[in-house]
């Protein structure tokens, strides 16, 4: 299984970083509600004045939802939750370390979204979607973006190898730059390259084997 991230039952969650933290909220709450777990999050639920038998049930499902968050957590992640002792308090103590609305943190998240680059070997899919979860981050701390702005900030983070892309879409009005727009034609510029590959591929090998004649 990849490091990066936590299986639940065949659902694939990616670990909590600083980038992904609403997308990771809103999978965690559907793996809850699907464990018939979701209420586990409300602070107000603890049977603190119920029977033995009914706080022992209460009791097993906190842990159970606990270790579902904690298995999607990374090691430095856990450390600020060790002491909480319900699944509530869990929530509520992450929610206030990645979602605080600080100057800082709404500075850093901001030139996160503004300076995104594409990985060396990043798939296109991953990138858009990347730089989406960038942009819900600035909009989760009170900040605001166009949809215009999202697909600017994709395409200014994009490798060499797009430049006649961004030199086809520079023609465009910017009212046709939306996001659902450029990903359709980013997509599709990474699936023509990569069938373009292999014809220069077979070029090069017949090009050799000449050489050898």
């Amino acid at each position: 299984m990849d490091s990066g991230a936590a299986g639940m039952g065949g659902i694939k969650i990616e670990k909590l970083t600083e980038t992904n933290f609403r997308e990771w909220r809103q999978r965690n709450k559907k793996i809850l509600a699907v464990r018939d777990l979701d209420d586990m999050l409300d602070e107000d639920g603890n049977p603190t004045d119920a029977e033995t038998r009914e706080l022992a049930v209460w009791k097993r499902r906190d842990t159970k939802a606990s270790a579902i968050i904690g298995l999607t957590l990374g090691f430095e992640q856990l450390e600020p939750v060790s002491g909480c002792e319900t699944t509530a308090k869990m929530w509520s103590k992450l929610q206030g370390v990645f979602h605080r609305k600080s100057l800082m943190n709404k500075m850093k998240a901001r030139r996160e979204f503004q300076t995104v680059e594409m990985t060396v070997g990043e798939g296109m899919l991953g990138y858009i979607n990347r730089v989406r979860n960038l942009g819900e981050n600035v909009k989760a701390m009170g900040g605001e973006l166009t949809k215009i702005d999202v697909a600017m900030s994709a395409l200014n983070g994009l490798t060499s190898k797009y430049e006649n892309l961004l030199v086809a879409l520079d023609a465009k009005g910017e009212d046709e730059l939306s996001l659902d727009f450029v990903k359709i034609r980013l997509l599709q510029e990474e699936w023509r390259q990569a069938d373009t590959i292999p014809v220069i591929k077979r070029i090069g090998d017949m090009a050799l084997v000449g050489a050898k004649y």
